[in-house]
């Protein structure tokens, strides 16, 4: 593994050019190093997949070590753009929306290797059902500014796109089965319309000379001048640490495996899809952190096209 050093001092504009270029890095400034000494090192692939419990079937595991303060985040399913998208965020936002500090990452055996800060904290789904209405409030609250700063990241003008944080194709989940193509990435709002109303016609072409002309009514309502704008993409509580006790703080936004740059719309419709129609969390506090878009509806007739 190579080595580097974070820099906090740049703006928020982001290009591909900024993010390291190692498929392999370790991150010699990092918090690990400063509390565990210089000389240590990171656990290698084959002592974390020795330290794993169980060898069971997901391609996606975690192993915690507590004593080092670690996690790390491992398999067949976790990539590199995870990875850039947390070193990202805390390089240009380190005191505005909290994320578990990278150490470094590698790739072993076809499963690639995150090693991360292990955060103190309860998931907000845990702790749900013990907060007050005020605290509930205030949680979303919270979350409402860091999503907003998350909001200030940008492009730079020259090279926009919507995608993963490295110019890839996004991970959305609604994209990542094996029937559809890769998502991106896409050179405008535009296009990234255009092809979802063409995933909804796909094998219908064969009853039409022209396939341009089988009908979506609701391709003309998605905002093609949506602002392109950085996103989670998986606002479900199970992804917010907060603290144990009360005052409760929002510690960490964790799992950005489908993070990137979508239209500004997707967020709040990602978010309500993690949730039951009818829940008290879908209908009162998912709308206190970020604001409904008109093209929900819309949205949705895509994503039950998609059987989400």
């Amino acid at each position: 593994m190579s080595t580097t050093s974070t820099n906090d001092n740049a703006g928020r504009s982001i290009s591909v050019k900024m993010l390291p270029s190692d498929s392999s890095v370790v991150f010699k400034a990092s918090t690990y190093f400063s509390e565990n000494g210089p000389n240590s090192s990171l656990p290698s692939p084959a002592i974390v997949r020795a330290t794993q419990k169980s060898r069971h079937l997901s391609r996606s595991m975690t192993v915690r070590f507590e004593n080092l303060k670690l996690l790390v985040k491992y398999g067949r399913e976790i990539t590199i753009a995870e990875a850039f998208c947390l070193w990202a965020i805390r390089r240009f936002l380190p005191n505005q929306v909290p994320v578990p500090e990278v150490y470094g990452w590698c790739e072993d055996g076809g499963e690639f290797f995150i090693y991360m800060e292990l955060i103190q904290g309860e998931t907000l789904e845990n702790k749900w059902k013990s907060l007050l209405k005020p605290e509930r409030i205030d949680v979303c609250g919270q979350l409402r500014v860091m999503l907003s700063e998350l909001r200030s990241l940008k492009q730079v003008p020259e090279n926009q796109f919507l995608g993963h944080v490295n110019r890839q194709p996004l991970l959305d989940i609604m994209f990542t089965d094996e029937t559809k193509p890769p998502a991106g990435p896409f050179s405008s709002v535009k296009e990234f319309h255009d092809w979802l109303s063409f995933l909804t016609k796909r094998g219908m072409e064969m009853h039409w000379p022209d396939p341009s002309l089988i009908p979506d009514p609701f391709r003309d309502l998605l905002p093609d001048n949506s602002p392109i704008t950085f996103t989670h993409a998986d606002l479900h509580p199970s992804n917010i640490l907060v603290t144990s006790n009360a005052p409760y703080r929002i510690v960490a936004i964790i799992d950005w495996h489908q993070s990137g740059w979508y239209p500004d719309y997707w967020e709040y419709c990602k978010a309500t899809y993690t949730a039951e129609y009818n829940e008290e969390w879908n209908t009162e506090y998912i709308p206190r952190f970020v604001d409904i878009p008109e093209c929900y509806d819309s949205w949705s007739f895509y994503a039950q096209s998609f059987g989400c």
